[in-house]
């Protein structure tokens, strides 16, 4: 499946399904942008990063493949938007100060193609969102939730599209690419507003959409998967860190 029919769907309940970027990791992003007034948000997306940056004076251009998500993105007021591949960036070499992508390279079997990309069109700085989730492969349990979740979609009369592969690329498979000259870790607050049953529910619509099923069937859904596979209540309070990784773009010159 491509990630832009993909997103395309989940589009709808993407924000809500989300935790926003935290104070903290703008300040950081923040920090590694200073010098720069034009940044590229490569994979833009809703604008969840978007939005932010532009409100502390940077002049954002975003490019993604889903139409879905950068509508999103418009109507919060990110007015320059581009369709397409970050493989490919349809942009003249060293045309922005920055590039920046959260949450894309999962999408990608080998990011060295990328950052290339990012390194060609950036001046200054190219800077990448790398979450804790990226140092550690899904366990067997949380792929058996997965499976178990979409037999009982089916189950229940709402099959599911495949979702497409995922990667995990860690901070050492990304230095050995090339050695990144900054990189800033940053805590992730968890919510207290929500219950174990509640992030359960939200971890559900995340993985699969839950505009795909109506709301009744995923609530059944997750009430039998955690009467099956019951989680620890502390996992959903563990600490949880993001990493902002950043180059010089000369360096990721060349590396697709």
């Amino acid at each position: 499946m491509s990630g832009e029919v993909e997103f395309d769907r989940i589009a709808p309940v993407y924000d809500e399904t989300r935790q926003p970027p935290s104070e903290e990791e703008l300040q950081a992003l923040v920090g590694l942008l200073n010098g720069c007034q034009t940044v590229l948000d490569a994979g833009v997306g809703t604008g969840r990063f978007a939005v932010p940056l532009r409100g502390h004076g940077f002049e954002i251009v975003g490019v993604d493949l889903s139409l879905g998500m950068m509508r999103r993105a418009r109507a919060k007021g990110i007015a320059a938007l581009v369709r397409a591949n970050v493989l490919r960036l349809p942009l003249p070499d060293k045309v922005v100060d920055a590039a920046f992508m959260a949450h894309v390279l999962q999408l990608l079997p080998d990011p060295r193609p990328v950052l290339g990309e990012l390194g060609r069109v950036a001046r200054r700085q190219v800077v990448v969102q790398l979450p804790d989730w990226f140092e550690r492969q899904p366990t067997s349990t949380w792929r058996d939730r997965r499976a178990r979740y979409r037999e009982l979609a089916a189950e229940l009369g709402h099959p599911l599209p495949e979702r497409g592969k995922r990667y995990y690329h860690t901070l050492e498979d990304l230095s050995t690419i090339a050695p990144p000259r900054t990189v800033r870790t940053v805590s992730r607050p968890v919510p207290a507003d929500l219950t174990p049953d509640e992030r359960f529910a939200r971890w559900g619509a995340i993985m699969f959409g839950r505009n795909q099923i109506p709301p009744e069937v995923h609530a059944e859904i997750v009430r039998r998967l955690q009467a099956e596979h019951p989680i620890d209540p502390s996992f959903w309070t563990r600490p949880r860190t993001t990493r902002f990784v950043a180059w010089d773009p000369s360096a990721l010159e060349g590396t697709a």
